[in-house]
């Protein structure tokens, strides 16, 4: 085979490898296009975000992460992801009271629910602000020798639950999440409003716990627990969905400080029936009844509540040290590091009674 004809049959070989390659670099070509092109579409929304959200969601999330950023967490402005100012009025109050004890030997615990929710209710709010939480009912305990009643003193002189309470969550209702979910205003669409806590940023909240506890947990009927993280966390909620204007806490459990130890929000006071290590006491036994009537705090406040009246003027300072270690047995922990107002400054009824105040718009 002569020179020229290898030659020649050479070319085609050549050219095909050429064509190839240079199909392989417009292919390359096109992907590192498109993968730039991805990357800057994908950049887009965070360079350019009025291009992808409406001026005024932007306006608010703008808003919201600078208020965050110049107080570094700690809420010293006064406003939340809306920019709206919040509401310096305080125009109503609600009572969140919760037993979180079953069997007949926690009587005592249903009577200090009880027992709160006479004096809220003698004070001045009514009903339809009370959300009353209870996991057992006493009441109607076969072992009770005295059906339909529940006393708080052996001398049987008042009958805490009588013929006019309204019982919103009772039994197997009483859970951590249910809690949870009332005070952050997540229930279900179909809950009544009886079951709801439908305050707002003019709202002043008590919030009543009572049952076994421990190290920064309060046990519920014996099978669950909700931790100071949890409580913390809702509270938490509450003040960003601008569900209380101040809210004071108050728990009657062993170790009652312990669930105070995680709060962080503002305008929040909490007082609780013993210190970390301590246990709190109940007051001697009815030995008609068989079992200890109520606990040592919760009846040394209610025997304070009893001064109390609509119109009194009697500070939370006031009520706070009338509560002797004598009595008591433990010690009595209040924290007001979050709240905004010196507690001799704060009537008893600026949280357990009616209000007569209305905001203007």
């Amino acid at each position: 085979m002569s020179p020229i004809s290898t030659t020649s049959q050479a070319h085609p070989a050549a050219n095909q490898m050429s064509t190839g390659t240079g199909r392989r670099r417009v292919t390359l070509g096109i992907a590192v296009v498109v993968a730039v092109m991805a990357v800057l579409w994908g950049c887009l929304p965070i360079m350019l975000p009025e291009w992808f959200v409406p001026a005024s969601q932007l306006e608010a999330v703008t808003t919201f992460f600078q208020s965050h950023t110049s107080t570094n967490g700690a809420h010293e402005t006064s406003t939340n992801a809306t920019g709206r100012p919040r509401a310096t009025t305080h125009t109503n109050n609600w009572a969140v009271l919760v037993g979180t004890s079953k069997f007949w030997f926690n009587y005592r615990h249903l009577a200090n629910v009880l027992g709160m929710y006479r004096t809220v209710k003698r004070l001045g709010i009514p009903d339809s602000h009370i959300i009353l939480m209870l996991a057992d009912d006493a009441a109607c305990n076969p072992r009770n020798p005295y059906p339909g009643s529940v006393w708080a003193s052996y001398k049987h002189e008042l009958d805490l639950y009588g013929d006019d309470v309204e019982v919103d969550y009772r039994g197997y209702e009483v859970t951590v999440t249910n809690l949870l979910r009332l005070l952050t205003g997540r229930v279900p669409a179909h809950m009544p409003r009886s079951k709801r806590l439908d305050s707002d940023e003019h709202s002043n909240i008590f919030l009543y716990m009572t049952g076994h506890g421990g190290d920064e947990f309060l046990k519920f009927q014996d099978s669950e627990e909700i931790s100071a993280y949890d409580l913390a966390d809702a509270i938490e909620q509450m003040w960003e969905k601008r569900r209380y204007h101040e809210l004071l806490f108050m728990i009657d459990t062993c170790q009652a400080a312990t669930m105070a130890s995680r709060l962080y929000s503002p305008n929040v006071i909490a007082v609780g029936s013993s210190l970390k290590g301590e246990n709190s006491y109940s007051y001697t036994t009815d030995y008609a009844v068989g079992v200890p009537l109520i606990d040592r705090y919760t009846r040394v406040v209610l025997e304070y509540m009893e001064k109390v009246t609509r119109t009194s003027a009697q500070t939370l300072q006031e009520l706070f040290s009338s509560v002797g270690e004598a009595r008591t047995y433990s010690t009595q922990f209040v924290r007001s590091d979050l709240f905004h107002r010196p507690l001799d400054e704060v009537r008893i009824t600026d949280f357990l009674g009616s209000v007569a105040q209305v905001q203007l718009t």
